[in-house]
């Protein structure tokens, strides 16, 4: 399907054919998941114009209520000088960023500068969003040999979210990260970034960082979180990421966060296996997200067995 370091991408058009088109989409859908723990999407059902206006969206805001502010932050104004040989800052990430939570409440609303109609639109847009982050969800389950469901009743009611980011141009791009190495913490991840501007790149087997390119043809960008690597045992894995950040242009990104609600109860889905109980489990979400608060940019695995050892 791909190169050495070619992104897979997964044509979502099969899942819906039926028959031996349905069982190649999902044999593609697993081998993703299993080798490389991010991919693209085509096909996926959330429409163009929507995305199209979002990114309209993002770029206006910004340039509206942000853009000045980030210039006279004390991280744009003391940003550390040298380069060479000196490592990037592991203090601060060069972004400029807000939260909107989506579900179970919506504060939206919080956020007064954004227009009821423009509300409207990420309403929409996010309900497309949520959509697709079920049925990958209920697609992975089912190739993990796991009850119809399991995932979407593991999460229930799940917590829905986006951050919006951009990375704006840095002059001494050597000194500072876009965004710090980590692994997300929650379930599946859904993005919509720049079509013009890269710098996200992904660690695959621990070895080789994997520019992710400008988005191309409407695709959305997936990755799994540190949740769906515990409900599968180890099978599909959380992949540490980063934002490079760059001396021209700015890069656009829209991250929907499709998790477990925090009192949703997370767990190996196959107690017995020998590779699941090397995960923690049953813990709250909301315990375990309050740990990753203070490890997000750590090791991951060592994570996992902060939290067996303190949640379960």
């Amino acid at each position: 399907m791909t190169g050495p370091t070619e992104i897979p991408v997964i044509d979502l058009a099969g899942l819906t054919a039926g028959g031996e088109e349905r069982s190649r989409t999902m044999a593609q859908l697993h081998e993703a998941c299993k080798d490389w723990g991010f991919f693209w999407v085509e096909n996926h059902g959330v429409d163009a114009a929507l995305m199209d206006e979002v990114k309209r969206f993002v770029y206006a805001h910004y340039e509206e209520h942000l853009e000045a502010r980030f210039h006279a932050s004390d991280l744009a104004k003391n940003l550390p000088a040298g380069g060479g040989d000196e490592e990037p800052s592991d203090k601060v990430d060069w972004e400029s960023t807000y939260f909107i939570q989506h579900r179970p409440r919506n504060n939206a609303a919080d956020f007064p500068e954004i227009t009821p109609p423009t509300r409207e639109t990420l309403d929409a847009y996010i309900a497309q969003m949520v959509s697709l982050a079920e049925r990958l969800g209920e697609c992975m389950g089912l190739n993990l040999g796991l009850p119809a469901g399991h995932v979407a009743t593991t999460f229930a009611p799940p917590f829905v979210g986006t951050k919006f980011a951009m990375y704006p141009p840095c002059p001494r791009p050597g000194r500072v990260w876009g965004l710090r190495a980590h692994t997300d913490a929650g379930g599946i991840i859904l993005l919509l970034q720049d079509d013009a501007v890269g710098g996200l790149e992904f660690l695959r087997g621990g070895a080789e960082w994997v520019p992710v390119g400008p988005t191309r043809s409407g695709r959305l960008f997936v990755n799994i979180g540190d949740q769906i690597e515990v409900i599968s045992g180890g099978a599909y894995r959380s992949v540490v990421h980063r934002v490079a950040a760059g001396s021209e242009g700015r890069r656009l990104s829209v991250a929907t966060f499709y998790n477990p609600g925090p009192d949703a109860v997370v767990a190996p889905a196959t107690r017995g296996d020998a590779a699941a109980l090397a995960y923690p489990g049953p813990y709250r979400f909301g315990d375990y997200l309050e740990y990753y608060q203070g490890t997000k940019f750590g090791d991951k695995d060592a994570r996992f067995q902060a939290v067996k050892r303190l949640l379960g």
